[in-house]
């Protein structure tokens, strides 16, 4: 009985662990200036760094319809890789 709670103890505790290590983060214009001043103005294939973090990053496409516009972003760091996506209304903010 001891082994089960023990066991069930140390999964929960790798689970909230793991949980914590990979919380999506908050992109605000705020936060990162540069890349979405970039993801403003500058053309697919702009590659920039995230000044507060370090990180590469690259707007690898743009997506338009009639109702918003979308850039998917790759971002690089020492020990992580991954894709973003930003897509905004006319005339609003990134999100």
């Amino acid at each position: 009985m001891i082994r089960r709670i023990s066991l069930v103890v140390v999964v929960v505790s790798l689970l909230t662990a793991c949980s914590s290590v990979s919380k999506s983060r908050v992109f605000t214009r705020a936060a990162y200036p540069d890349m979405f001043a970039a993801l403003d103005n500058a053309p697919d294939g702009h590659n920039g760094i995230i000044s507060t973090t370090g990180e590469a990053y690259e707007i690898t496409s743009t997506y338009v319809n009639s109702e918003r516009l979308c850039r998917l972003v790759e971002i690089r760091g020492t020990n992580s890789f991954f894709g973003e996506s930003f897509c905004k209304a006319k005339g609003g903010e990134w999100r």
